[in-house]
């Protein structure tokens, strides 16, 4: 099936951006707000456990905020789903929109609030990400944790080999495409932290606000059509 044949926000290239994004957050927040993860809370939870088994409390506490602050981003998000479920708008964009703000905070006001808060407000974007954007083609897609995707990646390459599956090995492409977009924002975001330190965040505010802009036209045109 044709990528333009799903909703926009399905589409390889919005995926590609998720990841994009998801990558560079989680290496923002590691390298500049005390080696927390944004979005990638079983990180968290392992380094929560060990900075309590070596009793560094206040470690343990930056770690918590995260988690705490991810539930909490989500069950926003979640009320918003529910609130726009009936009116005729862009959930989408709405999402992006309430994660460019979050982003857009944190860039402008970093440096003046405590680690554990931009990283927690990191994880609020985090979440709404996770919660909001959950397929990619009709399959099942999360752009903040990559170990189902190697998975993925490996039992589809697998049976495109084994079994001349022409769709396994699109699958495989695919999901390796998402991968190396993951690998990308964060290397982006380790790059420029060397020059820019706090401003580096301007990576994945940039393609945020190019994932809503182009959701937008593409409704647009989608709506022009019928």
């Amino acid at each position: 099936m044709r990528e333009t044949a799903f909703p926009a926000h399905e589409q390889l290239i919005f995926g590609c951006g998720l990841t994009m994004v998801a990558g560079g957050l989680d290496a923002y927040s590691y390298l500049v707000h005390g080696q927390v993860f944004a979005g990638l809370q079983t990180g968290n939870l392992i380094l929560l456990g060990t900075s309590l088994s070596h009793l560094q409390f206040t470690a343990g506490g930056r770690y918590l905020a995260s988690l705490l602050a991810f539930a909490l981003g989500t069950i926003i998000v979640r009320v918003l789903q529910h609130i726009l479920e009936k009116r005729r708008v862009n959930r989408q964009l709405v999402v992006l929109s309430y994660m460019l703000v979050l982003l857009v905070a944190v860039l402008l006001l970093g440096q003046q609030l405590p680690g554990f808060l931009v990283a927690a407000l990191l994880s609020l974007a985090a979440a709404a990400e996770l919660q909001e954007f959950r397929q990619i083609k009709g399959m099942p897609f999360t752009p903040l944790m990559m170990t189902g995707n190697v998975r993925r990646l490996s039992e589809s390459a697998y049976d495109g080999v084994r079994y001349r599956d022409k769709a396994a090995r699109g699958r495989a492409l695919d999901t390796a495409t998402l991968m190396l977009s993951f690998i990308t924002g964060a290397f982006l975001v380790g790059l420029f932290t060397k020059t820019l330190g706090n401003w580096a965040l301007i990576i994945p505010v940039l393609i945020v606000l190019g994932l809503a802009i182009w959701l937008y036209e593409q409704t647009r045109q989608r709506k022009w059509k019928h």
